[in-house]
């Protein structure tokens, strides 16, 4: 209930922040503009009774909300985005405050002019206001964008466009802030231009009422940031004494598959013990229990296990876990208990002693390729002349994927599956991937050079290429750490490659891979809609590329797409 009551509180809150965002990019046209258009019709619905009540209820109920899920937090260690966004929903009134009392407290009880002139044209005198309205402006938008992304990252059509998604989070307070600084300017130059104008927007004569009034809301604004501050320390202390409370000898002890007994406080998750206890946990929603990548199998226990709530109810029906496999998130053990994580969650790089990540889900780029009639190559050899050339093959392979950013994460026999973007961002690893394609091909080309003497005919290969939703993680094996991902990328990638024999391609590429890299697709490359498994119901496009030259030419709008960011 509390999780649909703070998503219903947060959308509206989001809405508002949208419109008031639109309402305020109007100011790129002018002052005048932002009054009529910004004020008068994007802002009119919540200028209305309705629209007042809506907001004002959804703000109140979602920062206590907000208390309410810091208050049942059982450990304050988090994945970077989860702590981004709970600071910053603790930040955001200390800044919303003095706003909200010195505008819309302001004309609802002392009947002060809340028009953008005079907003603006005292936020603009005042330097400080006026940044603090744009720091405002960037807490509320990424506090809101944080939550839609937990939200909205189950759905496939978010995952298919989350670029457009982030054009658009990255542009709204763009905008909103020219059309500020626009407007600002503006009435400033009115101001000096119109004694009038500034007489009746500037700052309230001494002794005034109007400067009583102000003077009020600041104390009341005030007032209202130190209960703030108040409540977060109450809710913060009382944290503290029921998680003293809670432990000890009733305490719940938590054994991993290691042998490691962790003794938690009552009331924590399997996944809040796990990051209590400072052990690796994979989790990409959130411990929000909308994705499955923190399942954990009961060992011991499970007929003391509390029931399934609906929500992990539905994400374990929708994997087909079995009766033993639970959700760590929503997992609270009243009794002892052993579990074993079924997702490894380890260092992405144990060598450079970076600190212990959790599992990620990211927007990757797969690129999978695969040695041809790798049977005839073995057919009159003895095995290891055979192995020696396969070896020889997936360590050029593995060199031209890692010259251009890429991570080799499993070789089968002669197929070849690696990833990009899984430590940089999803355009670079796109670009990496599709400068890989003609490395790939030349250093194969190079290794049937050194085998002709051998070989019948030069080594014929595969490659399918696709960018798509991965859970990134990383294995460790003998002491190293290996980086594994699975989902639609990796998938997806294998069958392109599978497709290029009957499309006579040697590449096979989705369209999705230059969307991502920002790149053009070149106008000489074949292009098909295919039907891929896994897909039903739609058709991928793709491009195809048969020859050498082909490959180079998808370096070219990579590079030129590079060119335009730097410009």
């Amino acid at each position: 209930m509390d999780r649909k009551l703070r998503l219903t509180t947060g959308l509206i809150l989001f809405a508002y922040a949208a419109s008031h965002f639109l309402g305020h990019a109007t100011g790129v046209f002018g002052l005048a503009a932002m009054e009529s258009v910004g004020r008068g019709i994007i802002l009119a619905p919540w200028r209305s009774l309705p629209g007042r009540t809506a907001l004002s209820a959804s703000l109140i109920i979602h920062a206590g909300l907000g208390l309410r899920a810091l208050y049942k937090r059982r450990t304050l260690r988090m994945p970077a985005l989860e702590a981004w966004q709970l600071g910053l929903g603790l930040a955001i009134p200390f800044l919303l405050t003095p706003h909200i009392f010195s505008v819309r407290v302001g004309a609802s009880v002392f009947g002060l002019d809340d028009s953008y002139q005079d907003v603006l044209y005292r936020m603009w005198i005042a330097a400080q206001r006026l940044a603090n309205n744009l720091a405002l402006l960037a807490l509320v938008w990424t506090h809101g964008c944080l939550g839609l992304n937990f939200w909205l990252k189950k759905y496939e059509f978010y995952r298919r466009r989350r670029d457009y998604f982030l054009v658009i989070a990255v542009a709204a307070p763009f905008m909103a802030t020219i059309g500020l600084v626009n407007a600002g300017w503006d009435a400033a130059t009115t101001a000096r231009l119109d004694p009038a104008f500034a007489s009746a927007h500037g700052p309230p004569v001494e002794g005034s009422q109007h400067a009583a009034s102000m003077a009020a809301l600041e104390r009341w604004a005030g007032d209202l940031q130190r209960l703030w501050a108040i409540l977060i320390a109450a809710t913060l202390l009382s944290r503290l004494a029921r998680d003293r409370f809670e432990r000890g000898p009733k305490g719940v002890r938590v054994t991993y598959p290691d042998g490691r007994t962790v003794v938690a406080p009552r009331g924590f998750s399997i996944l809040e013990t796990s990051r209590w206890a400072g052990l690796p946990h994979a989790s990409a929603c959130g411990g929000r229990g909308r994705c499955s990548t923190c399942r954990v199998q009961i060992l011991a226990g499970l007929a003391e296990a509390p029931e399934p709530s609906a929500a992990e109810r539905d994400t374990l029906e929708r994997v087909k876990a079995p009766p033993d496999v639970r959700l760590a998130c929503q997992l609270r053990p009243v009794s002892d208990i052993s579990v074993a994580p079924l997702l490894a969650a380890a260092e992405l790089s144990q060598q450079a002693g970076g600190p212990t990540r959790e599992t990620r889900e990211v927007l990757a780029t797969a690129l999978f390729i695969d040695l041809r009639d790798s049977t005839k190559l073995a057919a009159g050899r003895m095995p290891f002349d055979a192995l020696y050339i396969v070896d020889r093959y997936v360590q050029a392979v593995t060199e031209a994927v890692e010259a251009h950013g890429g991570a080799v994460t499993t070789v089968a026999g002669d197929g070849v599956m690696s990833i990009f973007g899984a430590r940089t961002d999803p355009p670079s690893g796109a670009r990496g991937a599709l400068r890989a394609i003609g490395a790939v091909w030349e250093a194969v080309d190079a290794l049937s050079r050194d085998f002709a003497a051998e070989l019948d005919q030069p080594l014929g290969f595969g490659i399918g290429v696709h960018t798509g939703l991965a859970v990134v993680t990383a294995t460790a094996f003998g002491g190293k750490s290996s980086l594994q991902f699975i989902g639609d990328a990796g998938n997806i990638a294998s069958r392109l490659e599978a497709a290029t024999k009957v499309l006579n391609g040697v590449c096979v590429v989705s369209e999705a891979v230059f969307n991502v890299a920002r790149a053009e697709i070149p106008p000489d490359l074949a292009r098909e809609e295919l039907a891929v498994r896994g897909l039903e119901g739609r058709t991928l496009p793709v491009a195809i590329i048969r020859r050498r030259e082909e490959a180079d030419l998808v370096g070219a709008p990579v590079a030129a797409a590079r060119r335009r960011e730097k410009a």
